[in-house]
């Protein structure tokens, strides 16, 4: 990292030990509402006000929350550094050694721990919390617990300074962060500006986004939590009426362009750009969201019309699309059918080719549902 080259950005340099951290400046910038950002602007409110009619289709929020949450998680994931996939994530409780990916273990419990995170942050702030600072600290928490990065004080507010770049060496740093000495007052002031009205609430959003990364509060996990941040915010601000934003399928598919955007603003003060960036990711995500919702109730639509008469198998088709891989005493805790009923429906299912056994087992059987999969996956 080169300090000449933030001179003309919006934040100031301040060593830590001789290293040049980066101490963002206080939001909001002087942005210009250019014609492209007003574009972007509505067509990712149009977008996310069209994710939200799923929500009106559904008598069982679980159909859709589930794949959804399990798709960023597994996207957010690999945007660290891992190979998760989303079967890996939904194959993580009901096998204990199922066949994956190259995925690690310990990867998948990194991708398992954002699931429960994401989860538990929605849960508070339905109970009327507020993001705070606890808030924040408590979901940092429950991302790094035994994984990557809980030898470093998870939920605690960092004290030493973070190297971003290729083996966090200062002499490759990318970017260092903001001193420690101010990350505290940082966040603080940026949780206040989160509960004042400044720019329209999907710009205040993109903007704090830039803001949590560059402080970059924590030692590890910054990148997880400030994408789950975004989607808590939008349910905040009442743009999103759940999970159902993967956001991180788009900074994963364009991750050069999104590290770059951000330091682009910390070195040469390029809001307009960000903005336009973040708010194109936040509209594009949210139709690719709304079809892949509207893909899976029509799939279920076809199901339960193919099975008509049939209640018990019915009941097992609805849970496949929370669980799209089966097992037989969970498929009977879930739709309260006797162990007979959901045998017979699993035999019919895989007579007519719905889901397939993967495991080759006698005991312990476990099925997929390739169709389900094959939407949920799509990345």
């Amino acid at each position: 990292m080169k300090p000449a080259e933030f001179e003309d950005g919006p934040g100031q340099i301040e060593p830590y030990n001789g290293l040049p951290c980066y101490n963002p400046t206080s939001l909001p910038p002087e942005l210009e509402f250019t014609e492209a950002i007003l574009e972007a602007h509505g067509d990712a409110l149009y977008a996310l006000g069209q994710l939200s009619t799923l929500h009106d289709h559904i008598e069982n929020e679980n159909l859709l929350l589930a794949p959804f949450v399990v798709r960023e998680a597994a996207m957010s994931s690999q945007i660290e550094g891992t190979s998760v996939t989303v079967s890996d994530i939904i194959l993580h409780e009901p096998d204990e050694d199922p066949e994956r990916s190259a995925a690690s273990e310990r990867d998948i419990r990194e991708a398992y721990n954002y699931v429960e995170a994401i989860q538990m942050g929605f849960d508070r702030l339905e109970q009327g919390e507020n993001i705070d600072r606890d808030l924040l600290c408590e979901l940092h928490e429950s991302l790094l617990l035994d994984v990557r990065g809980e030898d470093k004080r998870p939920g605690n507010i960092r004290d030493t300074p973070v190297i971003i770049g290729p083996n966090q060496n200062p002499e490759d740093a990318q970017f260092i962060p903001a001193h420690p000495a101010h990350v505290p007052m940082l966040l603080d002031q940026l949780i206040a500006y989160n509960r004042m009205e400044n720019y329209p609430p999907l710009i205040d959003i993109v903007l704090s986004h830039y803001q949590f990364e560059t402080i970059h509060p924590f030692r590890d996990g910054n990148g997880r939590l400030g994408r789950l941040l975004i989607m808590l915010q939008l349910y905040d601000a009442g743009l999103l009426d759940e999970p159902y934003l993967y956001l991180s399928a788009y900074f994963n598919r364009n991750r050069s362009e999104y590290f770059e955007e951000l330091l682009s603003v910390s070195r040469d003060g390029t809001w307009e750009e960000w903005v336009l960036f973040a708010l194109t990711a936040i509209g594009e995500q949210a139709r690719d969201a709304y079809e892949c919702g509207q893909e899976l109730l029509e799939l279920r639509a076809r199901y339960l019309e193919q099975y008509d008469g049939y209640p018990a198998v019915r009941d097992v088709v609805t849970h496949l699309f929370e669980e799209p891989y089966l097992q037989a005493n969970r498929a009977q805790e879930a739709t309260g059918r006797s162990m007979k009923a959901v045998y017979n429906a699993i035999d019919m299912l895989s007579e007519d080719g719905i889901i397939d056994e993967i495991t080759g087992k006698e005991r312990g059987k476990v099925y997929r549902a390739p169709e389900i999969l094959t939407i949920v996956e799509t990345p």
